[in-house]
């Protein structure tokens, strides 16, 4: 501050850091967020089985505890904001941080519809803050590299991002289903069959959300692209997986509509396999490929791919099982 022509940070900015850095905000919502979610999907699950009076009662105080906790989450967000003086989703960990905030508030958005979804949006936020919190993610408050010293951050970033997140409930709703299917048996059938309808018409309607965010966001991007590099579109990799998923996207959105393909396991299936583009759009470009959003670059995540390959094997395995079960059923 001595040596700075110009103050860098002002005594308010740095009192509030000090408190942020010793509060922890959002380590402390990904433990709330993966506790509160994981006890409520356990209580939808058995109000879901076994109807009683007091599961439904106990239901409501644990809503209003992710609702408490999501408040919390977005106080963290609202601090870094003002200590950095910028929108707070501009590298890896920040991005991490705002996609889990789109995940609870997307499952939020649908609580009237479904529980179980509020449930594994909270759920899943959680895992997202705690990946988040690893040290292989740089949480530093840091200066703006000078491309993205724009407006356009907090519009272009904000928006493409937050489709991340209703992509991610689909994908939860996917598996959800997958798993349901895969114990469905003559005694539950009816209420399974009931149950899965219902979330998979919530995941469709978070599939056409995201798909609408993420078609805006694409155009977006493609107007501050003109901005700073005097182009609306390059294919840059980081441009064209984005695209990838738009059509990816459209694809499973469009299912239904072809006879032979309108089917809940088949849906269920593609859109937890679509998920895997948002991954490659989100995290691959960023780590594994060069280019101008390449801003995130770390040689520690090369590890990641032990857990792709185990997520892997667990949505294959759960496939067969689910179509087995679902067709001969069913």
């Amino acid at each position: 501050q001595k040596q700075s022509a110009t103050p860098l940070l002002t005594e308010k900015q740095v009192s509030w850091e000090l408190f942020y850095n010793k509060a922890r905000l959002f380590f402390w919502s990904a433990m709330g967020y993966m506790a509160v979610g994981l006890l409520l999907l356990i209580f939808v699950v058995g109000q879901l089985l076994k109807p009683r009076r007091w599961v439904k009662t106990a239901i409501i105080p644990l809503v209003a505890l992710v609702v408490l906790i999501f408040l919390l989450h977005t106080s963290g967000i609202g601090i870094r904001w003002y200590i950095s003086g910028r929108a707070p989703w501009a590298n890896a960990y920040e991005s991490m941080i705002y996609v889990a905030w789109a995940t609870a508030l997307a499952g939020l958005l649908f609580i009237k519809r479904s529980f179980m979804t509020l449930a594994l949006a909270a759920f899943f936020a959680g895992i997202i803050l705690f990946v988040a919190n690893l040290n292989f993610m740089d949480p530093e408050i840091t200066p703006l590299v000078p491309v993205l010293k724009s407006y356009w951050l907090m519009i272009h970033v904000a928006v493409i991002t937050a489709s991340y997140g209703f992509f991610g409930i689909s994908c939860l709703i996917g598996l959800t289903n997958m798993v349901m299917m895969s114990v469905a048996g003559k005694k539950n059938k009816e209420i399974l069959k009931a149950r899965i309808t219902e979330l998979s018409i919530v995941g469709e309607m978070a599939l056409w959300v995201g798909l609408a965010l993420m078609t805006v966001g694409t155009f977006l991007g493609a107007v501050w692209a003109n901005e700073s590099w005097g182009r609306y579109w390059g294919w840059d990799p980081k441009e064209t997986w984005a695209l990838i998923t738009m059509v990816v996207y459209a694809v499973v959105t469009h299912l239904h509509l072809v006879k032979r393909w309108n089917s809940l396991w088949l849906f269920n299936l593609a859109s937890v396999i679509a998920f895997a583009s948002v991954l490659m759009t989100f995290f691959g470009v960023n780590y594994f490929l060069s280019g101008m959003h390449s801003y995130g670059q770390n040689d520690n995540v090369h590890g990641i791919f032990t857990y792709l390959y185990i997520a892997l094997g667990v949505v294959v395995i759960l496939a067969v099982l689910s179509y087995r079960r679902w067709k001969t059923k069913v």
